[in-house]
């Protein structure tokens, strides 16, 4: 199969592009890394037109280009050109070269859309603006005609040597005061291998034409307590309810201080992401759940 791929050089990437070489796949990639088959800026579309064009027919495309992990003060303006942007800038490309209806498209999504598709935290798009961009993304390709459509949503990726989304669980928001949150908070998170695992799976899985939406976790949310004890040095412990009163406290302390409370909310609550029928083969690290397409997100208690 011959595959196009957006994010090569990232972090799942980087580590994708090798297992579907090693299945004997064709992957040709297009992005700035100089070592792309086809080096332009994903946020130019005419750019973007060009290289595929220039790279011309593929059995499938495997999109992982975005601005993810370090967003912290970056607004929905800064993120919607990189996760949204280029996003349409590559389904207008493939329109124009009329390979809608022939191709397999798997786009790597997040978990974060909850934050906005769960009513009870009543959200808006400048207040999760991460999760807005990447939900505005897979609202753009849903209105395509692709053939087949197969949207992953990462929980937290991670391994040994990336470990920033983890710590972003274990770190009170903004500082490094580790806690250990009592009772705690479980999280869905992803290991490399099982999002890399994913990704294979979706580009040679079943040829049925429509769409589906896929949370990638690895089987068994782990509680607060567990990561902390993945990071040196001793532990605060402290009640959960207790930073539960505080934000309770700043929401009543205008703009500034209704930020922190959210990010306070955030890091005590559980996000555990559920999909039925798992179209994973047996192991110990790969758990991708379908997602009803009405889209209603689901958390732990």
């Amino acid at each position: 199969m011959r595959i196009l791929c957006t994010g090569g050089s990232g972090y799942l990437g980087s580590a994708s592009l090798p297992a579907l070489r090693a299945r004997g796949h064709d992957v040709v990639t297009i992005g700035r890394h100089p070592g792309s088959d086809a080096v332009c800026d994903l946020i130019d579309g005419e750019a973007v037109r060009r290289a595929v064009r220039a790279l011309g027919d593929c059995d499938a495309v495997v999109h992982l280009a975005a601005r993810a992990h370090d967003f912290r003060g970056l607004s929905l303006s800064d993120l919607l050109p990189a996760n949204t942007g280029t996003t349409g800038n590559l389904a207008a490309a493939l329109r124009a070269a009329g390979r809608m209806e022939a191709i397999r498209f798997v786009h790597a999504s997040s978990v974060a859309v909850y934050e906005l598709l769960d009513a009870e935290q009543g959200l808006t798009a400048e207040q999760a603006p991460y999760a807005a961009s990447k939900l505005q993304a897979e609202q753009v390709l849903r209105a395509e005609p692709f053939q087949r459509l197969i949207i992953l949503r990462f929980a937290p990726i991670y391994d040994d040597t990336h470990m920033a989304d983890v710590a972003k669980r274990v770190y009170l928001p903004g500082t490094r005061l580790k806690l250990r949150l009592v009772p705690p908070p479980v999280h869905s998170l992803c290991t490399l291998e099982t999002a890399v695992r994913a990704v294979v799976e979706a580009v040679e899985g079943s040829p049925t034409a429509g769409y589906s939406i896929m949370n990638v976790t690895d089987p068994r949310p782990v509680s607060q307590r567990e990561m902390s004890s993945w990071f040196a040095g001793p532990s605060l412990p402290v009640p959960t309810g207790l930073l539960r009163f505080v934000s309770d406290g700043l929401m009543l302390c205008g703009g500034p201080g209704r930020k922190a409370a959210r990010l306070i909310r955030k890091f005590c609550a559980s996000t555990a992401y559920p999909g039925a029928e798992s179209s994973a083969r047996p192991g110990p690290s790969v758990t991708a759940g379908v997602v009803p397409s009405s889209d209603i997100g689901s958390r732990a208690p």
